[in-house]
């Protein structure tokens, strides 16, 4: 589950001071949701998929959080 940072709180910080995992659970969410979103957040949604692939894409989350 989810414990991080909700998305009210994370709307006054840039995309780029945001952490890997943080987008990458709101773009799942929103990946799920995309039919019922408005502009505004598929607007949201396109730059959270920029900057995961800015930070090497969810590759790169795999590789902080692996056991190795």
């Amino acid at each position: 589950m989810y414990t991080g940072r909700d998305l009210e709180e994370l709307s006054m910080i840039p995309l780029s001071k945001w952490e890997i995992d943080e987008l990458s659970y709101y773009h799942f969410v929103m990946a799920q949701m995309s039919p019922l979103m408005n502009q505004q957040g598929i607007s949201l949604h396109h730059k959270l998929i920029k900057e995961i692939e800015r930070r090497g894409g969810l590759a790169a989350l795999d590789e902080e959080h692996s056991l190795s």
